[in-house]
């Protein structure tokens, strides 16, 4: 999960570099905490249906016992072979629903963890995880001595609790030797059962702190350094000098544009020097006049020399100059409360062509 650049990871990843992780498999996941809850739902199921597969049990055992059932019959090689096959599919199907659950438990519980996920990127051969000095720096590595120790303090813990719990039931075994079979099984399988879920919730101890130690290594080796997010910027967004280039190119094109549209102007309203805005009222067309270009200082200068040179009217009324700059868009109407204002000047500059004409 590594990234490139130089510098320190001090830097939380991320969304882009969350996203591309899990689209490399790489996302968090705590084997421990699937063991553990695949193993406490399975037991509890187990116990739950202990009833009907000890019996299923009980009645195969019975069949197959010589003196009972088929297996009085004479034995060949191929009626043991028949026997061994029937005995194989009588006992999957007693075992099937708890398979079935455990199967079922070790999906969901893995969603729970990851979502939904599917990639082939994991799939792919990497050279390093076949080469040798690779291989071995990673059985030396902190993951794996973590990993190590994880083992080793799970297996003294369930050493240490299973002989806790034998040895407290050693002396109920010899009684068991003079009880009748299902009652014998009754017991040993809650001698089992009493084992099971005090290793279970040992495991789901143990599984709690692995889950607080993968949040924190997951989160640990997805950190970037400040250049790798400045790369990632540049890649996502565009580097922002080649933005800043097209930027003024779009602005240049723009200028061009609305100084072109100037010569189609019926007038032009100024400051007189520090604003200019171009208008146009086509009554056939337009339902109100539009501002085809505006600008100040510089820019109102160069609207202004574009108009001379149309022979564009240009009328000089600060206060509606300035508030078409400010509230006024290049290409749109003007707004209703400026309607008076503007039509005093148009019925101004067609008096003014009048009288040319």
């Amino acid at each position: 999960m590594a990234g490139g650049g130089g510098g320190e990871k001090t830097e939380k990843a991320t969304p882009k570099k969350r996203r591309d992780e899990r689209e490399q498999g790489n996302v968090l996941r705590s084997q421990d905490m699937s063991t553990a809850l695949m193993l406490i739902g399975t037991v509890a199921v187990f116990k739950i249906l202990i009833g009907n597969m000890g019996s299923g049990i009980m009645d195969v055992f019975y069949e197959y016992m010589p003196g009972t059932g088929i297996g009085n019959e004479p034995l060949t090689i191929l009626s043991t072979m028949q026997y061994f096959q029937r005995l194989l599919l009588d006992v999957a199907l007693i075992l099937a629903p708890l398979l079935g659950f455990a199967m079922l438990a070790g999906v969901v519980v893995n969603l729970l963890q990851t979502g939904f996920l599917f990639t082939t990127k994991t799939l792919k051969l990497k050279p390093e995880k076949i080469n040798p000095i690779s291989g071995a720096k990673r059985m030396f590595s902190s993951r794996a001595i973590v990993e190590l120790l994880k083992s080793l303090a799970k297996i003294s813990i369930i050493l240490i609790m299973s002989w806790n719990v034998i040895y407290n039931d050693l002396r109920r075994l010899p009684s068991m030797m003079g009880y009748r079979l299902p009652v014998a099984m009754g017991m040993l399988s809650e001698m089992l059962f009493n084992l099971a879920f005090r290793a279970s919730a040992v495991l789901i101890i143990l599984a709690l702190f692995d889950y607080i130690y993968q949040y924190w290594k997951f989160e640990k080796d997805l950190k970037m350094t400040k250049q790798e997010i400045k790369d990632e910027y540049k890649l996502t967004e565009g580097n922002p000098e080649v933005k800043g280039k097209i930027k003024q190119i779009q602005r240049q094109m723009g200028m061009l544009r609305m100084m072109s549209d100037v010569s189609k102007a019926d007038v032009v309203v100024t400051n007189p020097t520090h604003y200019a805005i171009a208008l146009r009222y086509d009554t056939e067309k337009e339902s109100a006049p539009i501002v085809l270009a505006k600008g100040k200082n510089f820019v109102a200068q160069q609207i202004k020399k574009r108009a001379a040179e149309h022979k564009i009217i240009t009328v000089e009324n600060r206060p509606l100059a300035q508030a078409l700059y400010a509230q006024c868009k290049i290409g749109h109407q003007i707004p209703l409360d400026m309607y008076q204002a503007v039509a005093e000047i148009l019925v101004y500059v067609a008096k003014v062509k009048g009288g040319q004409s």
